[in-house]
């Protein structure tokens, strides 16, 4: 055994990589499994989440937003708009049927949900109008000067009816990083659900 070992030391060396090699790779494939599962469970509990969150807001009283979490309220209200608008064929139709505060909770869910996950871009990118003009609104009327000059900067940026709009990456980069840095300390979902309970009105069928 000993003399085998030492005529033929290469493949045992070789052998040995192979079990470190295989090792390595099945810790990897743990570890990938274990992720896939977490982000799976967490996708579960989302969507568990926003369809106790449409039960709960589906038919809206004054009692029941007065006693409302605000950011639960906001949250509800515009999943279950989400829901109508994915029912319905003509979604154009179906938007310019909302109220005004409608359309600006709509449209700022999207973009309070897009800036939180992929930066402010990802929003005014992927949107357009009549999305992008009502959720500058709904910022201009919710947050701060300071914050909604960048989001209306933003805006500008990719506003198809801007026609001096330029999309330059340095200048998307710096807004999506003082967006992020002045709204870090903020819950955006409770300040649009204090806004509903301000416009209780226009939220009652």
């Amino acid at each position: 055994m000993i003399e085998n070992m030492r005529e033929f030391w290469y493949l045992y060396i070789l052998l040995f990589v192979f079990i470190i090699i295989t090792i390595f790779v099945c810790i990897k494939a743990f570890g990938a499994a274990s992720k896939h599962s977490k982000e799976v469970n967490a996708l579960i509990a989302k969507a568990k989440r926003n369809k106790e969150l449409r039960e709960v807001y589906k038919e809206l009283t004054a009692e029941i937003i007065a006693r409302a979490p605000s950011a639960a309220l906001f949250e509800g209200v515009a999943l279950n708009m989400e829901a109508a608008c994915q029912k319905t064929e003509n979604t154009n139709g179906f938007y310019s049927s909302l109220t005004d505060g409608q359309k600006k909770v709509y449209a700022f869910y999207y973009l309070a949900s897009d800036a939180k996950e992929l930066g402010l871009s990802a929003f005014f990118k992927e949107s357009s109008r009549p999305l992008t003009s009502d959720a500058d609104a709904a910022a201009k009327e919710l947050l701060s000067d300071d914050i909604y000059t960048v989001v209306n900067e933003m805006f500008a940026c990719y506003d198809e009816e801007n026609e001096s709009a330029s999309v330059i990456p340095e200048t998307v980069n710096k807004l999506n990083d003082e967006f992020k840095e002045l709204t870090k300390d903020i819950d955006l979902f409770a300040l649009a659900g204090e806004y509903i309970k301000n416009n209780t009105n226009e939220f009652i069928k």
